[in-house]
């Protein structure tokens, strides 16, 4: 019914502000009424005073860190044998391609994926923001294309992918980016590399890993990307497993939420013969800001027998 008086657009951008002042609003209230408590009410004019600075400050810092990433290089060893030795692996995930995290935001992904000279480049879900809307409008498509790896740029569906319910129009959206969407499937890349991209757990029917290894030969290197990260993180053949989906909180105290839900939130950690990665994401969710994040994307090197 807004949408007939108000654009849309608006109405997106406002949503995700005012979510930011929100939380932090609540947040600031609550310690500046302890404050008053304490320090009686002489000081509660300077007490409020200080919590508007705060919050403006917070959403400043915030936004810097949205759009300023960076990256991280990470080389891992790994116990199998390949023809090519190594691998070069750019991974980034939760883009949310969309209204805030638009084009300019996109093509400085690019920029900083090209330099690293990837053999392949990974979008670990959560490509667009709900909807591809935003992404065709803007023609995002054109910068995806300008990405250079080996091997391709393959993707797979994130929880978003789902919620927006748009999945043909998100299909072929990336197809049209020149992205090779892996839904449950495997693909030989460097010769000898098995590449497995497992739908999101959002689809209850999904195949499980165990159903997908009958893809992959005794010994072959495994490499798996899956949205949402391990919940057992005992996975039994996988070389090396890339997820996003808990943007390491996004915004400070989420870290202390999605720590408490993740086996790993963030970071690198090898167990039980497989190296799991967990990026906190290039893109965001909701307020176009990172407090205690990140915008960013991984640069790994496999290195194998």
């Amino acid at each position: 019914m807004l949408t007939r008086f108000i654009p849309l657009d608006f109405l997106k951008i406002l949503s995700d502000y005012w979510l930011f002042a929100f939380s932090y609003g609540l947040i600031l209230c609550i310690v500046c009424n302890i404050l008053s408590l304490i320090l009686r009410r002489r000081y509660t004019r300077i007490i409020g005073s200080s919590a508007i600075v705060i919050l403006l400050i917070s959403a400043g810092v915030g936004t810097y860190y949205a759009y300023t990433p960076i990256v991280h290089h990470q080389t891992i060893e790994r116990p199998e044998k390949a023809n090519g030795q190594q691998l070069k692996v750019v991974v980034a995930s939760d883009t949310h391609l969309g209204l805030l995290s638009n084009k300019k935001h996109l093509s400085r992904f690019v920029e900083l994926a090209n330099k690293e000279k990837p053999d392949v480049v990974i979008l670990a879900g959560d490509l667009v923001d709900d909807s591809p809307k935003w992404f065709n409008e803007q023609q995002m498509e054109d910068e995806l294309k300008k990405l250079q790896a080996t091997y391709g740029v393959y993707a797979v569906l994130g929880n978003h992918e789902y919620i927006g319910d748009e999945l043909p129009a998100v299909k072929q959206a990336m197809k049209n980016a020149n992205v090779t969407l892996l839904q449950d499937q495997t693909v030989t890349i460097a010769g000898d590399i098995a590449l497995t991209g497992r739908d999101d757990a959002t689809n209850k029917k999904r195949a499980s890993l165990k159903t997908l290894q009958k893809d992959v030969k005794s010994g072959q290197p495994w490499i798996v990307i899956d949205h949402q990260p391990s919940k057992t993180m005992n996975d039994p053949g996988v070389s090396f497993m890339m997820s996003g989906h808990t943007h390491a909180g996004q915004i400070w105290p989420g870290k202390w939420m999605t720590e408490f839900i993740y086996e790993l939130n963030y970071g690198h950690e090898k167990r039980n013969g497989t190296d799991y990665l967990v990026t906190s994401g290039y893109g965001f969710w909701g307020p176009p800001m990172r407090i205690g994040t990140q915008a960013e994307l991984w640069s790994v090197t496999l290195q194998f027998k």
